[in-house]
């Protein structure tokens, strides 16, 4: 006698039918799974426009002290200056297209930007911030809008895949856009630079508008949350993924002067093996954290982000260097789509978009915080110091974000 047919106490001598198999189809659609064309489309517009910031960013070390004659501090806000609009356009996009849709966000991200970026064709610096400046609102919005569409084509139980898949979109962006501008000739063909990140987004928009993905209209009618209810959902996580990004500011900043300091020779390959193990990881593990559970995935992905800055910081060894970059990227790689899933637990779904562009905006935080505290430390204690500095802060990510939530349990009881 079978397990189904004990359970439901049938005798022995009744012939029942076999349990009917899901087609495929249903099996899928059970599962969350949607068809790959059209959730291509959507990450494939925002891999675009990533890839058009990453071509400015390539040349931006050399042209702005080659070519406009500034310092090191112009370069760094040049550098920095899209966060500036996007933690501000971030949280908007996302109530924007919570209100009237992905679609029209995306593609009004994706034009903002393009219409941003010719300005940096004019050498002056005053100029390129505010392009600079443009481009980071333009994006703040592709961001929210391409997160919410990437949840709701993933489905229910793969929202922690879906948000990591925008950080893939980004990473992976970041490494093509700086390609792309050495083939064109790097900070001497400035200007074909620039006019490339110009198209870039417009041809994202061209993606969507030809695949035409489902899922790209208003949520249904529903009464718009409170900021106040939109930051508790995503205090806790938002935080921890705050402190977690200020490790990446920090490696990013102070890596490769850290690893030559201590005589390895990895210092040329921090960004390109973080961003290579960050890309493996989102496309092969995304779905982790859905499957295991966000809290447990982040009491393993944080202590490795952190062993891996303390690997970076303080090894002498080219292959250990390398291989603690890669832990780092690891655990980066991991922490931040199971900190996107607490975040988005908490939301109902048509303040999805609200909620994951709030969630995103600590992420702008965690880098323009991180850069300053990295700074502090490295002139206190040399680029390893930034990075010992960094470890701290990641590794405390889980027990803080834990913090939190039980403080606001705690107001919530009381009250």
């Amino acid at each position: 006698m079978t397990a189904w047919e004990t359970t439901t106490q049938m005798p022995p001598t009744t012939v029942t039918a076999p349990r009917e198999r899901p087609r495929p189809r249903q099996a899928r659609e059970k599962r969350g799974r949607v068809p790959a064309g059209p959730y291509a489309a959507v990450l494939g517009a925002a891999f675009l426009c990533y890839a058009a910031l990453g071509l400015v960013v390539r040349i931006l070390p050399e042209y702005v002290p080659d070519g406009l004659g500034a310092g090191p501090f112009a370069v760094g806000l040049c550098v920095g200056a899209p966060a500036l609009t996007a933690i501000f356009t971030r949280p908007l996009g996302g109530r924007a297209a919570d209100a009237r849709g992905p679609l029209p966000v995306l593609l009004t991200g994706a034009v903002v930007m393009t219409l941003g970026a010719p300005a940096a064709l004019v050498p002056s610096l005053p100029v390129l911030v505010a392009s600079r400046l443009a481009v980071g609102a333009g994006e703040g919005l592709m961001m929210s809008a391409a997160a919410l569409w990437l949840l709701r084509l993933g489905g229910e139980d793969r929202r922690g895949r879906s948000i990591g898949h925008v950080g893939l979109a980004n990473y992976g962006g970041l490494v093509a856009g700086p390609l792309l501008a050495s083939a064109l000739g790097g900070a001497g063909s400035s200007d074909a630079v620039f006019l490339a990140s110009t198209v870039l987004p417009l041809a994202g928009a061209g993606l969507v508008l030809a695949a035409r993905p489902a899922r790209g209209e208003p949520a249904a009618r529903a009464e718009r949350a409170p900021l106040r209810e939109v930051l508790g959902w995503t205090l806790r996580p938002g935080v921890g993924l705050t402190l977690v990004n200020m490790g990446y500011a920090a490696v990013i900043s102070f890596g490769a002067a850290a690893i030559a300091h201590n005589g390895a020779g990895a210092s040329s390959l921090v960004v390109p093996v973080f961003a290579a193990v960050v890309i493996v990881s989102r496309t092969l593990g995304g779905g982790i954290p859905d499957r295991a559970g966000p809290e447990r995935v982040l009491l393993v992905s944080c202590p490795a982000a952190a062993a891996g800055l303390l690997g970076v910081a303080l090894l002498s060894s080219t292959p250990l260097v390398v291989a603690a970059i890669a832990v780092l990227a690891a655990g980066q790689a991991l922490a931040v789509p199971a900190l996107g899933a607490i975040a988005l637990r908490g939301a109902p779904s048509a303040q999805h978009g609200a909620t994951a562009g709030l969630f995103f905006a600590w992420f702008d935080a965690g880098v323009g915080f991180g850069g300053p505290v990295a700074g502090v430390a490295a002139a206190l204690a040399g680029p390893d110091g930034a990075l010992v500095t960094a470890a701290i802060l990641v590794a405390m990510a889980p027990p803080v974000a834990g913090a939190l939530a039980g403080a606001r349990h705690g107001d919530a009881a009381g009250a």
